[in-house]
């Protein structure tokens, strides 16, 4: 009988974008923001962002991020991220750094798990020694640079249409946070999110959402680190 061999080469093509942002805040003023994804990066499949963002206080954030969707072919996605983050505010001068590698294992279609390893290093100084320092402050100072090694899981229920710009569905999270493998923190920490989204004009494109947020941070020893408070 006659058969046909039927060879097809596929490739992927750089599917990337570019953005910008602008935000305001009461207490923060301000602030833009810019971004770079490639969604090919490496010619791999790979997912990275690079961003950009300044404001208000000589705030200056830069992050950056690589993410393999199907690491060694499974349906696994892991990833790491590069932040360092400069602030005045009054008369500190903080400097935060950190590195964090990452692994989301899908359970379900809208239901999966993730796993994350993140170092951090934070160090407050003066602005100007003319200036006023609170004494909660002053111990921060005289302390040097301080670093932390935590690591957390999560439990995560997605069921949102786009997940960078979500017109329905919800999206809820619990995860559990641990510090103490060295360094300057210790502590345990859980924590919850939902976001709700709902097109309210399909033809306006409005959309509204719901956000809650609770979280509780208990330490490890008696006193818990002032940068350590919990925030959702």
């Amino acid at each position: 009988s006659d058969y046909v061999i039927l060879r097809v080469s596929v490739k992927q093509l750089s599917a990337g974008s570019v953005g910008i942002a602008t935000n305001y805040e009461v207490d923060k003023g301000m602030g833009v923001e810019g971004h770079i994804d490639d969604n090919n990066f490496f010619g791999q499949g790979y997912r990275a962002r690079l961003a950009a963002g300044f404001g208000r206080h000589a705030v200056q954030n830069y992050t950056f991020s690589v993410e393999d969707p199907y690491f060694l072919g499974s349906p696994i996605s892991a990833g790491f991220d590069l932040q360092k983050t400069h602030l005045e505010d009054g008369s500190l001068d903080i400097n935060d750094e950190s590195a964090a590698v990452r692994m989301i294992v899908p359970i379900t279609e809208s239901i999966s798990t993730s796993f994350k390893y993140d170092l951090r290093f934070l160090q407050y100084g003066a602005i100007s020694e003319k200036e006023k320092i609170p004494s909660i402050y002053t111990t921060l100072i005289e302390h040097g640079k301080f670093s932390s090694h935590s690591i957390s899981q999560s439990i995560i229920y997605n069921t949102l249409d786009n997940p960078i710009v979500p017109r329905k569905g919800m999206l809820i999270s619990s995860s559990y946070d641990y510090a103490g493998f060295g360094g300057d923190s210790q502590y345990h920490r859980i924590g919850s999110r939902a976001s709700y989204f709902y097109l309210l004009s399909d033809d306006s494109d409005i959309v509204g959402s719901l956000r809650f947020g609770y979280g509780c941070v208990i330490p490890s020893n008696k006193n818990l680190q002032l940068f350590d408070q919990f925030s959702v």
